[in-house]
């Protein structure tokens, strides 16, 4: 064959395997869609998580998380975050395809899971407990009084005064009950401020001394405090107690924890030490002695005394503004006013 044909054949079968070449190639990225050897392949970079097949890759949405107020409303195996009842994750538990594992917890490769919280309200504690800076914290019997707002946040037969659940016997409904000349407010009883300085540890406000609570040194949890005063008790780090004698001049045991003493001074157990008379009878009411009437017959109890010259609802004689009152607690008050002496101030 002349030269020039063989050349001719041999440039026909360079570009014929060319061809061929670039075909194998196509044929090969095609297969491997978005990655070497494998054809089908999940994984995660920073900014998502893709299922990839011969033919491409595509996202993958992480899973939606349901709202949640704490931990124990979310599902086991999970724990509640900002972002929602959030899964756990391990070495041996991986995540849910859509998210990648961050300080055991699983989320979008660009989202940040957010810190864990036990609680937001009372509710998802349990009996016993109460939700304290996000986390579910032992109180009431032993442990100190629980922090409350409402009386529905504290235990069967307490009350929700001055931010604390207690007994109702710790707590005033009328300045009479108070005694030393005390003032009836917020269901403690308090000294006046009006023409005599308040005592240290207390301070003036809207006529009666109140308890300095938390402030420099203060808390919110029991984990701020000492071993010395181990529990946080309205912002204040407390000693322990097992009786009133543990705690100290002005204060009291109130369930464990030494707390400021502003409960009621009752002053009988039963009539006869009362000492009325047949036409002046006084009878032991509550703990207190007290002078009874008909409703509506003031006069009666002005010729009594003309302090309490008022026959109140109760049937018992009161001052006017205990026969009047425009509020017994707080809660009977609006724009945040406190109940003092039986007025919203």
């Amino acid at each position: 064959m002349p030269r020039s044909g063989l050349s001719s054949l041999e440039s026909l079968f360079t570009k014929r395997a060319a061809v061929v070449g670039a075909l194998a190639a196509l044929g090969a990225l095609a297969w491997s869609g978005c990655g070497s050897g494998d054809e089908n392949r999940y994984y995660c970079d920073s900014a998502g998580c893709y299922e990839c097949d011969a033919y491409g890759c595509s996202s993958v949405a992480p899973p939606t998380k349901s709202a949640c107020t704490g931990s124990s409303s979310c599902p086991p195996g999970s724990v509640c975050t900002a972002s929602g009842c959030t899964t756990t994750c391990s070495d041996a538990v991986p995540c849910p395809k859509g998210e990648v594992c961050k300080a055991g917890l699983c989320a979008a490769p660009a989202t940040d899971p957010g810190a864990k919280k036990d609680c937001t309200t009372k509710a998802d504690c349990g009996e016993g407990k109460a939700c304290v800076a996000g986390a579910c914290e032992a109180c009431g019997g032993t442990n100190g009084p629980c922090p409350c707002t409402t009386a529905s946040e504290c235990a069967s037969g307490q009350e929700c005064t001055a931010g604390k659940c207690t007994s109702p016997a710790n707590t005033c409904t009328f300045s009479s009950e108070c005694g030393d000349g005390r003032i009836c407010a917020d269901g403690q009883c308090l000294a006046s401020c009006e023409t005599t300085a308040c005592s240290a540890g207390f301070t003036c406000d809207k006529g009666v001394c109140k308890p300095v609570l938390g402030g420099p040194g203060g808390c919110a949890t029991d984990n701020q405090c000492t071993p010395d005063a181990p529990q946080c008790v309205q912002g204040t780090c407390v000693k322990t107690c097992a009786g009133d004698a543990e705690c100290g001049a002005g204060k009291f045991c109130d369930q464990g924890a030494c707390v400021v003493d502003t409960r009621p001074k009752p002053n009988c157990t039963d009539d006869a030490q009362c000492g009325g008379t047949a036409g002046t009878p006084k009878r032991c009411l509550d703990g207190f002695c007290k002078y009874t009437c008909t409703t509506g017959n003031d006069a009666y109890c002005r010729t009594i005394d003309s302090r309490i010259g008022y026959c109140a609802k109760d049937g018992v004689c009161r001052t006017a503004a205990e026969a009047n009152a425009e509020c017994l607690k707080s809660s009977d008050c609006a724009d945040g006013k406190s109940c003092i002496a039986n007025a919203c101030k």
